[in-house]
């Protein structure tokens, strides 16, 4: 993979990272200006019984479930294998890091549950079953931000605010690990930088790398 090459796949996708480039820039200021539990429980205190329901479903994006329907759905929709092999390349590459930092260099990362010294003043969305360990990073974040920017890449046109939308129900769906407190802010944004960043990689790594002729074309599949 050559750094031209990188720089040519970011220029062609030039709506989506940028915007994803700001918001990971944005984003830096909470990281930067109060410790995990702070900015937790300062989260925590802005709930609904709305917001309860719709973060309950919306998070379930972010799942290794929903990536596979995606790649699924693609792959009936006789999208070209190599495209369906960058997709699935990238899912492992990072589930792989995700799990290699979760459970190699921070195994005892704790969760909101177990490290907010009172847990009875947190406010918590019924039927969410509380994870207590392995907390960083979030791979429900890595998740959502791999599928958003592994779709904004296969994208036949580069539309401005579809980019913008991909990034927005991204950005939602991390954003629902914090409320349902199932990860610190800090977790989120480590899975929001694995997820964009390896994607990018894997795919411009693979898009234009020799392979057999049948995986540049699309599986006879019949709707």
């Amino acid at each position: 993979m050559s750094s031209s090459k990188l720089t040519t796949t970011i220029q062609d996708n030039k709506a989506f990272f940028l915007v994803y480039t700001l918001l990971l820039l944005v984003g830096l200021y909470p990281l930067l200006a109060w410790d995990k539990v702070t900015l937790l429980l300062m989260i925590n205190d802005h709930h609904h019984p709305t917001l309860d329901r719709f973060f309950y479903y919306i998070t379930n994006l972010g799942s290794g479930i929903t990536y596979g329907l995606l790649m699924l759905t693609l792959l009936l929709r006789k999208v070209a294998n190599r495209k369906l092999l960058i997709g699935a390349a990238s899912f492992v590459a990072m589930s792989f890091i995700v799990q290699f930092l979760k459970r190699i260099i921070f195994p005892g990362q704790l969760r909101p549950i177990e490290l907010v010294p009172d847990p009875s003043q947190l406010h918590l969305v019924d039927h969410v079953a509380m994870l207590s360990r392995l907390s960083f990073p979030s791979g429900h974040a890595a998740t959502i931000f791999a599928a958003a920017c592994f779709l904004n890449l296969i994208a036949p046109s580069k539309n401005t605010w579809y980019s913008i939308l991909l990034l927005l129900i991204a950005t939602v769906v991390a954003y629902s690990r914090i409320y349902l407190c199932q990860h610190f802010y800090t977790d989120v944004y480590v899975g929001t930088l694995i997820g964009g960043w390896t994607t990018l990689f894997v795919y411009t790594w693979l898009i234009d790398r020799p392979v057999p002729a049948w995986l540049a074309k699309r599986l006879p599949i019949e709707l």
